[in-house]
């Protein structure tokens, strides 16, 4: 099974927390207001690739294991215009969008997607060694019971 459900899930998860906290952000400190609007303008933007992303891969993988051939489109070119839009409104209102905030944080959905990456990737491992110890110990068990010299 593919975990690119669960990672979306993830991701959803800490772009609502990102925005709930630039919101409250906003209104308890408002000269920070072109700051945090560059902030959550940047993390929408990067959640929204990241899905379309994943949206076009799982879409190319379907095909692939029906045995057909994927047809093509504009998924990069709608990602990349969501970003240069964003840098366009950045630029044309900067004291409504801070253009430094906005940027660093159109990177953010690869970043925690990989960081998810490895976090249930290492937790997946120490639970596949864990039971393949079991087994071993097991197995053990079980020559030990029948006299075997070795198992």
């Amino acid at each position: 099974m593919s975990e690119l459900p669960k990672y979306m899930r993830w991701l959803t998860r800490v772009t609502y927390i990102m925005l709930a906290i630039g919101a409250v952000w906003m209104l308890i400190a408002p000269h920070h207001h072109p700051i945090l609007l560059g902030i959550v303008f940047g993390v929408s933007i990067s959640c929204m690739s990241a899905y379309y992303l994943g949206y076009r891969v799982r879409k190319i993988t379907d095909a692939a294991a029906e045995g057909r051939k994927f047809r093509g489109g504009l998924g990069f070119s709608w990602r990349a215009i969501a970003a240069i839009a964003a840098v366009v409104v950045a630029i044309e209102f900067p004291h409504e969008v801070n253009l430094q905030a906005l940027l660093s944080c159109l990177v953010i959905a690869p970043f925690i997607l990989l960081i998810f990456g490895i976090v249930f990737n290492l937790k997946e491992s120490k639970a596949e060694t864990a039971r393949f110890e079991q087994k071993r110990l097991e197995k053990e068990r079980l020559a030990a019971e029948r006299g075997e010299k070795d198992a």
